[in-house]
């Protein structure tokens, strides 16, 4: 069964709440449109605080091994909404006992490059590659809209800096599906772009309390 509006807004509702990011009681999900066929739903909220305080959600878990995207709306127009409200999630929040993994990893000295991922490979079996090395803090598998598949590469970074180093040394150049990995600390050109074509996921986004939850194929969402 795919995800509908209920399904969501009840699930965002609770792990906002669980997180410390609601302002009053009540649900704070006012509205949700879930868009199956182009895999994604949006979201709207009845406060600009709680609608930031939604971007601390990306990456938690959803319906078993998936987890949810969280971005803004691509007419997200930051310096206006700066006049509405806060645009960063509340600092007291607490967040980390939802589990999240982060789907967008920001550019930083530990920030890892994995590439030669065998193509049929979905996330989840990529971040158990990663798994024995540390607990991550964020993650992004690169994927091929026209296909579904993956691109054969990923960005990943650890709660722990010295994670990265575990993960270099143990699967820097094994053989996966016959073919060696790459796994390096990403290269951040003068573009400020991470090598392997993209910054990992890190996206724009209403001046509305508007919230954009990528899904996945029939309403599972993308992931996992």
């Amino acid at each position: 069964m795919g995800t509908t509006g209920e399904d969501l807004a009840a699930h965002v509702n609770s792990v906002l709440a669980l997180a410390g990011g609601t302002i009053s009681p009540g649900p704070p999900v006012t509205a949700c449109t879930v868009f199956s066929d182009r895999a994604y739903a949006f979201l709207e909220l009845r406060s600009v605080e709680e609608a930031s305080n939604c971007m601390a959600l990306d990456g938690v878990p959803f319906r078993d091994s998936a987890r949810l995207r969280v971005r803004r709306p691509n007419n997200y127009d930051a310096g206006a909404a700066l006049l509405l409200g806060p645009t960063s999630p509340d600092p007291a929040m607490d967040a980390s006992r939802l589990g999240a993994v982060r789907t967008s990893v920001p550019d930083t000295p530990h920030k890892l490059f994995m590439g030669g991922l065998p193509c049929d490979w979905d996330a989840s079996r990529v971040r158990a590659l990663l798994a024995p090395y540390g607990r991550l803090a964020a993650f992004n598998l690169v994927m091929d809209k026209a296909t579904g598949n993956s691109r054969g590469y990923a960005f990943a970074e650890y709660e722990s800096p010295g994670a990265a180093d575990y993960a270099i040394a143990a699967l820097a150049g094994a053989v996966v599906g016959g073919k060696p990995l790459t796994v390096k600390r990403a290269v951040v050109g003068a573009g400020g772009l991470a090598e392997g074509g993209g910054n990992g996921g890190n996206g724009g986004g209403g001046l509305t309390p508007l919230m954009r939850f990528p899904l996945g194929p029939l309403g599972s969402p993308l992931g996992p």
